[in-house]
């Protein structure tokens, strides 16, 4: 079921199934179910997926499937996918029957043709449910109502009553209780308001980066003690809800479909509907100047205003594009020509050995980074994310353990008789377990994890083997699926580790770069 609050309850449908269970002689064995879960894709639906995975690839202890009614597979967009599922588990050898429908699922004609017009119904169901949903929010937003999403830096999220009376504030996570309740956006504390109202006077002289870079350094955090990001002061100063307008439907995801923008003139827009923070003349005259930073510049004088820069200064850089006036961000070249290297190989620059060495770590860090995120990402799918702190990865649980990452590169000892490994830890993270992933000589994939508590050492290590004092003291992953285990382990035990799972196998990546 997808909701609390409707007729196919999980009890409803259990008595259903064990009633019918009596009257043909079944005895039920093991339960499947999914709670609180949409019908529109297979990925949210774990019970569903469980059930597949016993009858498919294993043998399962039970030798029919006993299911409500054929819209209990899923509302699918297309109908075709719930008969895909009935049809992978008869093959295996486990039939299915429906309780609750008038018809035998017997393979005749009659009940084929009545499935397939339910499996068409489910779907249907789905997208006008879509049309309607879509109506009532509209309406809502028409009406100067906020109808979901976090209220953002500078703003609150204002519980109102039926009657429009102000109740609360909404912290984070917190929904309205009752249907008839509305929430309305109004200004946040005053510190950031204040802050916001800076970023915009900023945004008239200033790029992205250098108001990143400035309040950064005067410790004006972001919402939960973040840092600033471009990103973060983008979305700042392009939304309008800190003009006071109510604007919905930005983006779209529709059956639960992939997010993807729309068009400014799909858009719900609703002006004055809250309580401004910045005025909406100087909100324009920002955009004005967004979209003429945003207009792309063609390559040629790009590389021209390169070329000019080269002859003045004689090198490039990273840094000095970025602290260069009158040349775009170094950002601009990396999204015009895929990487400063291409760029400055087109100027006729090439970098020193040492720079180019610095360039090639940097390449194979990234992608590494991105290996392992991906990885642990197939992994644990509702479990963890890895999000970036600081410009590093960090496994974070949803139990709000936390556990960064540190990639530890390969190399060799004069003579090749013997390997390290570099760590560095930033001070915040010594009192945290951190994953210690090991390179292999080539430094193309990972040769071991490591989870190590409480690193009491500098910022920079060398690791002179898997005896080493520092890993002895942790616990060596036999996978990556042991990882959730041996964070909650060490993090409840104050970093004694304990005997873990065996049966993960090893994570052997070999990202070849």
């Amino acid at each position: 079921m997808s909701t609390e609050h409707q007729q196919y309850s999980l009890d409803n449908q259990a008595a259903a199934i064990q009633e019918y269970a009596s009257e043909h002689g079944f005895i039920i064995v093991r339960t499947y179910e999914d709670p609180g879960r949409s019908g529109l894709l297979l990925k949210h639906r774990p019970g569903l997926q469980r059930l597949l995975s016993d009858v498919v690839n294993g043998k399962p202890e039970y030798g029919a499937i006993l299911v409500y009614d054929v819209s209990r597979w899923g509302r699918f967009a297309d109908s075709d996918e719930a008969a895909h599922y009935e049809f992978l588990c008869k093959r295996a050898g486990t039939p299915v029957h429906y309780c609750a429908e008038p018809f035998a699922n017997d393979g005749t004609v009659s009940s084929s043709i009545l499935k397939a017009l339910k499996r068409t119904m489910a779907a249907e169901y789905s997208r006008e449910l879509g049309v309607k949903t879509y109506a009532g929010k509209k309406r809502l937003v028409q009406l100067g109502f906020r109808v979901g999403g976090q209220a953002g830096y500078g703003l609150r999220r204002m519980l109102l009553s039926a009657d429009g009376t102000r109740k609360q504030i909404l912290r984070n996570g917190e929904r309205k209780s009752l249907m008839t309740d509305r929430v309305i956006l109004v200004p946040g504390p005053k510190k950031e308001v204040k802050c916001v109202r800076l970023m915009f006077q900023m945004a008239l002289r200033k790029p992205y980066m250098e108001i990143v870079r400035d309040l950064n350094d005067r410790g004006t955090p972001y919402l939960q003690g973040k840092c600033w990001t471009i990103d973060r002061v983008k979305d700042v100063l392009t939304n309008p809800k800190y003009a006071g307008c109510n604007v919905w439907g930005r983006t779209a995801q529709k059956l639960r479909s992939r997010t993807r923008p729309t068009d400014p003139e799909q858009w719900v827009v609703m002006p004055r509907a809250f309580k401004p923070v910045v005025d909406r003349q100087t909100f324009d005259r920002v955009q004005t100047v967004h979209r003429r930073r945003s207009f792309p510049m063609p390559d040629e004088v790009l590389l021209e205003k390169l070329r000019g820069l080269l002859a003045s200064v004689g090198n490039l850089s990273q840094s000095i594009l970025a602290h260069s006036p009158g040349v775009p961000h170094p950002t601009t070249y990396i999204g015009h020509f895929g990487s400063l290297r291409r760029a400055f190989e087109l100027v006729g620059y090439r970098l020193p050995s040492r720079q180019l060495g610095i360039s090639n770590q940097c390449r194979r860090r990234r992608h590494l980074q991105r290996v392992l995120i991906a990885e642990i990402e197939r992994l644990f799918p509702n479990q963890a994310r890895v999000p970036f702190v600081r410009n590093r990865p960090v496994f974070r649980l949803d139990d709000g353990t936390t556990v960064p990452m540190r990639i530890c590169y390969c190399f060799e000892t004069p003579g090749r008789k013997q390997i390290r490994w570099f760590l560095t830890v930033p001070r915040r993270n010594r009192h945290l377990a951190t994953l210690i992933c090991l390179c292999n000589r080539t430094n193309d994939g990972f040769e071991g994890f490591h989870i190590v508590w409480g690193i009491e050492i500098g910022t920079k290590y060398t690791i002179q083997g898997e005896d080493d004092p520092l890993l002895q003291r942790g616990h060596r992953l036999d996978g990556l699926s042991e990882l959730p285990a041996a964070a909650q382990t060490f993090a409840t035990s104050g970093g004694q580790p304990a005997k873990l799972s065996d049966e993960a196998h090893l994570f052997g990546l070999c990202a070849r770069i």
